[in-house]
């Protein structure tokens, strides 16, 4: 027999109480490295403007993303993309520095044109 003290049952609602059937599996958010955040933070959404981002995950990766710029200050913004486009509650909001940000490229290298 088991001692009742040491497993106690789980009070309804609690997470413990929650099967694996009933509560969503979702992997953890990695981590954005180049967040930084700026001095004086402003408190109202300030537009919803198109933008690309340079996002370097704490792994090292590295990758440009369509986002949005949602607030901003003369060295910062803050960005907000989801992770996975059909799941709202995937959304995520960083501060990158300014210069991780862009409204357009001119950069990138076209395909090679056959001759």
């Amino acid at each position: 027999m088991t001692d009742p003290e040491a497993h106690p049952a789980p009070v309804s609602g609690s997470p413990r109480n929650l099967t694996a059937s009933r509560a969503p599996q979702q992997l953890p958010a990695r981590l954005v490295a180049n967040r930084d955040l700026p001095t004086a933070v402003p408190v109202r959404p300030q537009g919803n403007v198109p933008v690309i981002v340079r996002v370097v995950w704490s792994d090292g990766a590295e990758e440009w993303r369509p986002a949005r710029a949602v607030r901003w200050t003369a060295t910062h913004v803050m960005v907000a993309w989801r992770d996975d486009e059909a799941n709202p509650r995937s959304e995520r909001h960083e501060w990158l520095k300014a210069g991780d940000v862009a409204r357009s490229v001119s950069w990138l290298v076209p395909p090679g044109r056959p001759s």
